[in-house]
């Protein structure tokens, strides 16, 4: 009876293991492009993105308010490295390290990503992994939220 018991638990520990296997891979987020979005009544100077693993960096010189400015580059897979976001506003330099970046809940699959990161008022930051409709360019027309 127990040497049957345990034939049984390797089985279906076998089939278990097996089936994980056959499991489908998700496909990873490619990232494509980047787009800083002032959502705020003053412009914004130096914005910066640096990736802290890569010490890769994307940056605009100059937003006016309520405006975007967006920029493409070579696509990377997307692995969720810490960021920093840095910008100059009224005299005043903001700083947001380590952000959380919210990715797309139905990810479309071999569809490029653009990093949207929305600058508030008081050093407010929201990123966003988005996917654009197919052919559309990384530059986005954003209302203010």
């Amino acid at each position: 009876m127990r040497n049957s018991l345990y034939r049984l638990c390797c089985y279906l520990l076998g089939l278990f293991i097996s089936s994980c296997a056959e499991l489908p891979k998700t496909n990873p987020l490619t990232v494509g492009g980047l787009t800083f979005h002032n959502t705020t009544s003053s412009p914004i100077k130096n914005a910066r993105l640096s990736v802290h693993k890569t010490h890769g960096t994307v940056a605009c010189g100059f937003i006016l308010p309520y405006k975007e400015c967006s920029t493409t580059f070579p696509q990377r897979q997307y692995q969720g490295n810490a960021i920093t976001v840095s910008w100059q506003q009224s005299g005043q330099t903001w700083t947001a390290t380590n952000v959380d970046v919210e990715l797309p809940e139905y990810p479309i699959p071999n569809q490029t990503t653009i990093a949207l990161i929305s600058l508030g008022e008081n050093g407010s930051i929201r990123v966003r992994l988005i996917q654009p409709a197919s052919g559309t360019p990384p530059s986005l027309s954003l209302q203010p939220e």
